[in-house]
């Protein structure tokens, strides 16, 4: 992530002290095949989450920081218009205490579930939004709090304010704990009206061997549809370029099965290769190759 020292222009433009400002983004794509229930099997380059983004920070004294994100979708496949901040734009303040933010981000769930499932979350080559109701991944108009409670344990709360006079506020709120190998979340999501959502995961890393292995169990109900997911998994490093990754997950009648590998190239660049497989009363399979830089 290269930093871009700013302080000539804030100082002969606005007056200001100075800022320390990133500029960071991904690219990753894959090339696939997918095969759907008897179809024909179809073949693509398929964009995987790529992102540009810019984030601000500013000491403004008194413990606070100032800070902004703003990160925008990138369509490495096929680039079109994109709109500024879709995927986060969040301004704030922050305090060894409590942190604010402003505006758009992920839900409190959306980064637990992310974070506690073995593939990476609601990416290419992962069940996960299959398994576990993400309940929209993002939230918009929303207050984002976050504060550190006791040694190990942070509490995250989300309000969007739905701003449609008699329609309830989607809130969602988590408690993730981390200590030395073990980690662990209960998450929820409530719109207020027909979805709610409940998460409990946990991971846990064997340091000698180089396994983390992972547990997720979600409660949904989606516009009065109810669901329960699970899933367990594992990652492992096989040597310090190459890891592996695996996971089973179950929702009702489906069963998914997924496989993956990353072989670095360097600190910044990786070839990657996913295998999915679901089970349903309409089977999908999908195996790509990909490749992913980061800046």
């Amino acid at each position: 992530m290269k930093k871009i020292a700013i302080s000539a222009l804030l100082i002969g433009l606005m007056g200001f002290a100075q800022a320390d400002v990133s500029v960071y983004g991904m690219a990753r794509v894959y090339q696939e095949s997918s095969t759907v229930g008897t179809a024909a099997s179809v073949t693509s380059l398929t964009n995987d989450s790529s992102r540009l983004g810019i984030k601000a920070s500013d000491a403004v004294g008194n413990g606070l920081t100032a800070f902004a994100v703003v990160e925008t979708g990138v369509g490495m496949d096929s680039p079109a218009a994109s709109t500024l901040g879709d995927r986060t734009a969040v301004v704030g303040l922050s305090h060894k205490m409590v942190s604010i933010g402003f505006g758009r981000d992920k839900t409190a769930l959306t980064k637990s579930l992310d974070g506690f499932d073995a593939m990476g979350g609601s990416v290419f080559g992962s069940s996960a939004a299959a398994i576990h109701s993400y309940q929209g991944t993002r939230l918009s108009n929303a207050v984002f709090l976050s504060a550190p409670l006791v040694k190990g344990l942070t509490g995250n709360y989300v309000m969007a304010n739905s701003e449609v006079a008699g329609t309830p506020n989607p809130q969602t709120f988590s408690l993730v704990y981390s200590t030395g190998p073990l980690g662990a979340t209960y998450a929820r999501f409530d719109n207020g009206t027909t979805s709610v959502s409940d998460a409990v995961g946990a991971k846990f890393e064997i340091a000698k061997t180089g396994t983390t292995v992972f547990g997720l169990y979600s409660d949904n109900r989606v516009v009065n549809v109810t669901s329960q997911g699970k899933s367990i998994g594992v990652t492992q490093t096989v040597t310090p370029t190459l890891s592996a990754m695996a996971s089973y997950g179950e929702n009702g009648g489906l069963k998914a099965y997924n496989l993956g590998a990353n072989y670095s190239l360097g600190k910044s660049a990786k070839v990657l290769a996913r295998y999915l497989k679901e089970t349903a009363t309409t089977n999908t399979t999908r195996y790509g190759a990909g490749l992913e830089y980061n800046f």
